[in-house]
């Protein structure tokens, strides 16, 4: 199925019209380097060849209204609608999208339909292929004139209004990814570079078979990690004598030589009151959400989390290096601990997560960890070119699939 024609057909079948543009994003696969962005710390994902298309095109009534392949009920939403007050999940990305492109709308609706192959609740990024691909139909039917930089940008503030804190790597992969390569992206400062995968080299992912689902107790679980880790940033800060203006990040004192021994030092867990009058800086630096606050009150298991941040953001620069290298078995080594990590210290795997992961490797995998926030969805193993059926096959027998291979592929275009 093609997502981009699929897409077109709806909305030829619903509203009786063409659409003015199609867009088409693909989902993203986070290699390592997971939850680092939201610290400001770097990560490695690529973009795969599944993808959400849509069609859109201006109205003038002043409503979002939108249908969608993958899910029955439409959407008939006012322009200023609540995202994070949306019944239906998937509606939170039309009134998100809406939100942030403002004014720029200048007061007109617009038509939309929805396709895609891209599993959804699966951790493989359907939601920002989504948001990304809504902004970048938005922005050809009305002529807004916006560039990728802006476009992911405006995509991860619209996720951020939908409910979940991102730090910016789905949209910025999604927007900017180039066939046959990772995309290394840091935060502190800004910058971005491909880094071409080894000829020999297959990647495969596979469902747990549990979904991994952006609402609800996954998002509350996520925005606990967000707040956490800025906790254990304003802590460290405060040790090192350092000076953070802003929201605290892990980034903003990852590169001083003391951090990551001090960690060890930082309280077990805590709450975000606490330790914003142990730091001395105002409580809302630490619980403001784009989407509401957190409980200051919330005991945090700080420590835990800010050592898998810290060590995953090393993981990082090893990994680039690796492929680089087409060292596959350091590639290997590195999603295994990156996995255990996860595991052990954010806690965001599943027993589930676990035993395919066990299988991948156990059928020939040089390495396998999750992908993606976690709590489910799916988990990515690299192995070396002519193993990939044996570990699409070991994987669908430990979890019941769907697996498959994927290819870095390109990023968002219009069709």
């Amino acid at each position: 199925m093609d997502p981009a024609a699929a897409a077109a057909a709806l909305f030829r079948s619903t509203f009786a019209a063409e659409p003015a543009a199609v867009a088409i994003a693909p989902g993203r696969v986070n290699l390592i380097g997971e939850h680092t962005d939201y610290n400001g710390l770097p990560v490695l994902p690529f973009a795969i060849g599944q993808s959400t298309a849509v069609a859109v095109a201006p109205s003038g009534a002043g409503l979002l209204e939108g249908v969608s392949r993958e899910f029955p009920e439409p959407a008939r939403l006012p322009l200023g609608a609540d995202p994070a007050a949306c019944p239906e999940p998937w509606h939170r990305y039309l009134a998100a999208a809406a939100a942030v492109l403002g004014p720029r709308l200048s007061g007109r609706g617009a038509r939309i339909a929805v396709a895609s192959d891209l599993p959804p609740a699966s951790g493989l990024s359907s939601s920002s292929a989504l948001t990304v691909a809504l902004l970048l139909a938005l922005d050809a039917a009305f002529g807004l004139g916006l560039d990728r930089a802006a476009l992911a940008a405006f995509a991860a503030q619209a996720e951020r209004l939908a409910g979940a804190e991102t730090g910016g790597m789905d949209q910025q992969v999604i927007a900017f990814a180039e066939a046959g390569a990772l995309l290394r992206i840091d935060f502190l400062p800004p910058a971005m570079r491909p880094v071409p995968v080894p000829a020999g080299w297959a990647f495969v992912v596979a469902s747990s078979g549990q979904p991994a689902p952006k609402g609800g107790a996954a998002r509350d679980a996520y925005n606990e990690r967000v707040v956490a880790t800025r906790i254990a940033a304003a802590l460290l800060a405060d040790m090192l004598g350092a000076e953070i203006e802003g929201t605290p990040l892990l980034g903003h004192v990852a590169a001083i030589d003391a951090a990551p021994v001090l960690v060890d030092e930082l309280p077990a867990r805590s709450s975000a009151r606490k330790a914003a009058a142990a730091a001395g800086i105002p409580l809302e630096r630490l619980v403001t959400l784009a989407a509401g606050a957190f409980d200051p009150d919330a005991q945090l298991p700080v420590r835990a989390y800010a050592r898998h941040v810290l060590a995953e953001a090393e993981r990082v620069d090893l990994a680039c290096a690796a492929v680089e290298a087409g060292d596959l078995a350091a590639l290997g080594e590195l999603m295994a601990a990156s996995h255990a990590s996860l595991r052990d210290d954010y806690r965001c795997s599943t027993p589930a997560l676990d035993a395919l992961v066990k299988a991948m490797t156990r059928a020939g995998a040089a390495g396998a960890r999750l992908t993606g926030a976690g709590f489910g969805g799916f988990a990515i193993a690299v192995c070396e070119r002519g193993r990939e059926q044996a570990v699409i096959g070991a994987a669908a027998a430990a979890a019941g699939g769907p697996a498959f291979e994927v290819a870095p592929s390109a990023g968002a275009r219009l069709a």
